[in-house]
Formats: structure tokens, C-alpha cells, sequence
């Protein structure tokens, strides 16, 4: 057997067993959802945050405790708003949060993401901006 032949095998092995997957497991191809009551929102918030190089965790620590937040799906830093001085690291935060049911935005980031924010030992909100729908 050649080479060739082996992967062409092997390709055929896997896409099989891929096909036998989700017809065992009624699994669709499509990813659209057809529970009309199910309502997910995805939003988008840039915020400026300074994060105290002495106090609480480095940098890396505190986006993981961003992450944490329910409700939070990513955090990204847009690496073109970052810098420091002396005392602090300053970043641009890109944070994605989602909003399942018919829950509002607005009260999500009041009553949720920004007092958890705050909350985090070394974390300072300089500017919050605008949320975003993107799904």
C-alpha cells in the first residue's frame, strides 16, 4: 500500500466515523437553532483599565479574573492601548459577554461585569465605552 493510498484510507475512515457520530447522536449539520424561546445576545465593551504593578495579581492574573465573570466569554487586549508607568499597566480591554433570555445590556454591565470589576484587587476602570451588539 502506498502512501498515497494510506491517507486516502485514513481520510475515508475519519470522515465515516464522523458521519456515523452524528447521525447516532441526532446531531445536525446545521448550527442554527430551532427553539424559537431560546434568545442569546453577544456584546462587545471596550474598556480602559489601569492594573497596579504592586498590588494584587500581574497582568495575565487579572485578565483571568476578568474572565471569571458570569456572563464574560473573552477578554482581549488590543495591543495598541497599552502602556505603563511607574505605578501602573495600562490596557485597552475588549470584553465579550453574552446575555441569555431577554436580559438587558445595560443592567447586565450596571448590576454585574462593572461591580465585579471593581471588586478585583489592583484594578482600576479608567473609561468604559459603548456596548455593542454582535450576535
Amino acid at each position: 500500500m502506498t502512501v498515497k493510498k494510506f491517507i486516502e484510507n485514513w481520510r475515508s475512515f475519519i470522515n465515516e466515523g464522523d458521519e456515523n457520530i452524528a447521525s447516532s447522536h441526532n446531531i445536525s449539520e446545521s448550527s442554527s437553532n430551532d427553539d424559537p424561546t431560546y434568545v442569546q445576545s453577544v456584546y462587545n465593551l471596550t474598556t480602559r483599565v489601569a492594573i497596579h504593578k504592586t498590588k494584587g495579581g500581574d497582568r495575565e492574573q487579572t485578565f483571568t479574573e476578568v474572565r471569571g465573570i458570569p456572563g464574560v466569554t473573552v477578554v482581549s487586549v488590543d495591543s495598541r492601548g497599552t502602556g505603563s508607568d511607574d505605578t501602573f499597566y495600562y490596557s485597552t480591554l475588549n470584553i465579550k459577554f453574552e446575555i441569555v433570555g431577554r436580559g438587558s445590556a445595560f443592567d447586565y454591565i450596571r448590576n454585574i461585569l462593572l461591580p465585579s470589576i471593581r471588586r478585583i484587587k489592583g484594578l482600576r476602570l479608567l473609561k468604559v465605552g459603548r456596548s455593542k451588539k454582535i450576535s
